[in-house]
């Protein structure tokens, strides 16, 4: 059945007025050439201005042109390496290619579920005992953050965002106010545990927090957080959402014929999910035991799954991989990791570090909030992990100075991962969803949508987040 497109995708598809399309190119050379030009002035050397004005040109152009983001993202790549920024080492240490590997076996994984029908199962049963929108998408907001907390937030986004896709695409609404939904949840939620995010992985290796100081600090503060999207998506949503409530009302839950999956399909797909969900789940647990480097269950637990489904689909193995891996999501990951990655080599961290250290008082609150605030609006347009460290040693300087630094640990915490909702490029999860939503033809979120939703949702929550931390530092 032929699928009308939503109000947005109209509005998306209609051409730019010229003058908007001149605008683009002049901001895109003005801001590049301010801040090479304030970079010279600041007394930054040679190899570290370069590589911020190269870094400035690739997201300013990744923000203006999201259409052409891998574009702009291979040139970025291509400037770093032709200046001598970049070389084939630091190229591939910092593209993470452990992370592109993961997120590879778990999309032909993610495929494979998908093209059974099982999301399609998961979501008759669903709606057959939640016939209300309203309480369907609180069940799945809290699923998809409480899978965040406990298997990782980019394996939240892979399994829970195709669910959601497969329940706007049956009853024909707008898909992308559900996706940021999921989303949003699934990155406020993988702050609750350790093992939820890169970030808190760090914190737990490098600073020490455990899994039981996650769980009195950050869980409750995440979960509240949570509460909070919740009625904001339902405000701003309120259309879309009675939209879908109408719909299952009149549709049902009925598979009317869609998919037909055996018993053994069944039970199959969900020793599938189900085995995957663990693996990732225990991976530190394995690790520890075997006396494994960290990160290699995890990347082993991807592999077992994909392995899995191309025994099971050894008829059409190139047509799984082929079709079941977004390889431009992943090449654009690859560039951007990288050019992340360029700055540290260069340097820049320290430099910021520092900064921030020479605007610090020695008041707690001031600190918190600076130190929250900072780390979350560099987190919406670099890589949150790379911004936690830099102000991981910042808060390692305060410490030295005599300061109590362990409320601005959380505060920290909290931002990096709270403003991973703020651009469509802060977090993994939010540009895996986005490559979901486009590659399925269920239609298109622009960086400026994601910023009008995305920013005003990680401001409240980060706030919320930082008045109860301030109301609980003097007892930390």
């Amino acid at each position: 059945m032929l699928i009308a497109p939503t109000r947005a995708e109209m509005v998306m598809a209609e051409p730019q007025p010229a003058r908007a399309r001149a605008a683009k190119p002049a901001a895109l050379a003005i801001i590049t050439a301010s801040v090479g030009a304030s970079l010279a002035l600041v007394g930054l050397d040679l190899r570290q201005a370069i590589v911020l004005t190269i870094f400035t040109l690739e997201m300013v152009g990744i923000i203006l042109y999201w259409e052409l983001k891998l574009a702009f993202a291979t040139a970025g790549v291509m400037l770093l390496f032709l200046t001598g920024s970049l070389n084939p080492e630091h190229f591939a240490k910092f593209a993470y290619v452990d992370v592109l590997l993961f997120l590879l076996c778990m999309m032909i994984v993610v495929k494979f579920l998908e093209d059974r029908g099982f999301f399609e199962l998961m979501i008759h049963y669903l709606t057959a005992k939640v016939r209300s929108a309203y309480l369907l998408l609180i069940v799945l907001m809290f699923m998809t953050a409480i899978l965040s907390s406990l298997v990782g937030v980019i394996t939240a986004a892979l399994f829970m965002v195709p669910i959601m896709l497969r329940l706007t695409l049956r009853y024909h609404v707008n898909s992308t106010p559900f996706i940021f939904m999921i989303v949003f949840a699934a990155n406020v939620g993988s702050g609750a545990t350790p093992v939820g995010s890169p970030v808190g992985v760090m914190f737990a290796l490098k600073v020490g927090l455990t899994f039981s100081e996650f769980l009195r600090w950050s869980a409750p503060i995440s979960f509240l957080a949570l509460g909070v999207i919740v009625a904001y998506c339902f405000a701003v949503f309120s259309r879309d959402l009675r939209e879908l409530n109408e719909r299952i009302k009149v549709v049902g839950p009925g598979l009317r014929g869609e998919v037909a999956l055996s018993r053994r399909e069944v039970l199959e797909c969900a020793a599938l999910m189900g085995a995957v969900i663990l693996m990732i789940g225990t991976h530190r647990m394995v690790e520890n035991l075997l006396a494994l480097e960290e990160g290699t269950a995890l990347i082993v637990a991807g592999m077992v799954g994909a392995a899995a489904v191309l025994f099971i689909e050894r008829r059409r193995l190139r047509d799984v991989v082929e079709a079941g891996v977004d390889w431009y999501t992943l090449l654009f990951f690859a560039f951007l990791f990288a050019s992340v990655g360029a700055l540290e080599n260069a340097g820049v961290d320290e430099l910021l570090s520092h900064g921030v250290f020479e605007l610090c008082g020695g008041d707690m609150l001031q600190l918190l909030m600076l130190l929250g605030w900072a780390c979350g609006f560099l987190s919406a347009f670099l890589d949150n992990v790379l911004v936690a460290a830099f102000f991981i040693s910042v808060i390692r300087k305060l410490e030295l100075a005599g300061v109590n630094v362990y409320p601005l640990w959380w505060s920290v915490l909290f931002a990096a991962t709270y403003f991973g909702n703020a651009t469509v490029i802060a977090s993994t999860a939010n540009i895996v969803a986005v490559s979901m939503l486009e590659s399925r033809k269920a239609g298109r979120i622009t960086f400026a949508e994601w910023v009008k939703y995305g920013l005003t949702v990680s401001v409240i929550t980060l706030a919320v987040a930082l008045v109860l931390l301030c109301a609980q530092a003097p007892s930390a």
